[in-house]
C-alpha cells in the first residue's frame, strides 16, 4: 500500500531502521529490531541508505523482509547525490521486483572527506527534485514519493524562505508527503508547517522524533542535524550529563512530551528516529498508551 493512501485516512506512527554497519556486512540484527518494533503496530517502517554520505548498505533487502516478510509497509530511502541516473533504476527495479511500493527521496550527501572530488565532477544528480521528477518519467505512479524537509532550515539554505521554495520544487516534482529531520522544539514544526501551508504546499508533513538518550550523542546529533536544544533540555543535558541512566530516562520522556503534544495539535503523523532500538520506542509507547490512541492509532 502507498503511504500517501494510508494518510488520506488516518494520522501515521512509524519507524526508522537503518542497515547495521559492521566489517562482514552481516545485517542479521536488524531482524530482531524488526520483531521488536512490528509488535508496536507501525503503520510503516523506513530503511535508510547510508547516513553521512556511506554506502547504501542493504537497503533494497531490508525494506523487502519488512514487506514481504513482517507484512508491514515500507519505505526505501534513496539518495541520489553520488549516483548515475542506471543505479537508479536499477534500485527502483529492484524495489518494484521485491513489492516495495514508498521510497523516500533525497539529495543524500557526499562521501565523508571526498566533498571536492564530488563537487568537481559532472554529476547526474544534484536534488531531490531532479531524483522524484526522475523516477516519474521512467516509473509512473508505480511508486509513492516521499521527501525530508527541515524545521530549523537545512544547512546549505541561506534563510528560511530559500529552503522553503526548494521544498515545494520537491513537492511539485512529486513528493506526496513530507518527513521532518528531528527537532527539539515543537514551535519550529509549528512554523515550518504554517507557512509551506501558506505558499501551497498541502501535503501532509509527518514529525521526525528522535529519542537521544545519551548526552555526548545528542550534542553531536544536534550539531550534525543543525538543530537547537532547548534551555528546557540544555539544562537537564547539563545536570546530568554524567549519569547515563537519569539521561537515558530524560530522552524518553522529553521525546514522550513532544509526542503528546504533537498530537494535541493534530500533527499529521509521527516518525521515530529509532537509531535501531525497538526498546527506546517501546518505553515510549509503555509511557503514553491512550494518547497515541489519539492519533488514529488502534
Amino acid at each position: 500500500m502507498k503511504i500517501s493512501e494510508l494518510l488520506k485516512e488516518k494520522a501515521t506512527i512509524s519507524f526508522e531502521v537503518f542497515p547495521p554497519k559492521n566489517k562482514e556486512g552481516d545485517i542479521s540484527s536488524i531482524y530482531y529490531t524488526i520483531e521488536e518494533l512490528a509488535k508496536l503496530n507501525p503503520d510503516f517502517i523506513s530503511v535508510t541508505y547510508g547516513a553521512g554520505g556511506s554506502s547504501k548498505g542493504k537497503t533494497v533487502e531490508i525494506a523487502s523482509a519488512i514487506k514481504n516478510q513482517y507484512q508491514i509497509e515500507s519505505v526505501a530511502h534513496l539518495s541520489c547525490i553520488t549516483s548515475a541516473k542506471e543505479d537508479i533504476l536499477t534500485e527502483c527495479r529492484a524495489l518494484k521486483e521485491h513489492n516495495v511500493d514508498n521510497i523516500l527521496s533525497l539529495r543524500g550527501d557526499y562521501p565523508a572527506g571526498e566533498e571536492e572530488k564530488y563537487r568537481d565532477m559532472n554529476l547526474e544528480f544534484h536534488y531531490a527534485s531532479e531524483l522524484n521528477e526522475f523516477i516519474r518519467e521512467n516509473f509512473g505512479d508505480s511508486f509513492c514519493l516521499s521527501g525530508a524537509c527541515y524545521p530549523e532550515v537545512h544547512q546549505e539554505a541561506d534563510c528560511f524562505r530559500d529552503d522553503l521554495e526548494a521544498l515545494k520544487k520537491k513537492v511539485d516534482a512529486g513528493a506526496e508527503y513530507l518527513i521532518t529531520q528531528i527537532f527539539f522544539d515543537n514551535s519550529y514544526y509549528y512554523r515550518l508547517v504554517k507557512e509551506a501551508r501558506k505558499i501551497g504546499i498541502t501535503v501532509p508533513i509527518l514529525a521526525g522524533i528522535m529519542p537521544v538518550t545519551n548526552a555526548k550523542s545528542l550534542l553531536r546529533t544536534a550539531k550534525l542535524c543543525g538543530c537547537s536544544i532547548p534551555f528546557q533540555l540544555s539544562t537537564m543535558i547539563e545536570t546530568y550529563y554524567n549519569y547515563p541512566e537519569a539521561m537515558k530516562e530524560i530522552g524518553i520522556n522529553y521525546a514522550a512530551h513532544q509526542i503528546i503534544d504533537l498530537i494535541t495539535n493534530g500533527v499529521d503523523g509521527i516518525h521515530i528516529y529509532t537509531m535501531n532500538k525497538p526498546e527506546i520506542a517501546q518505553r515510549i509507547f509503555a509511557n503514553i498508551p491512550t494518547v497515541l490512541k489519539e492519533l488514529n492509532h488502534d
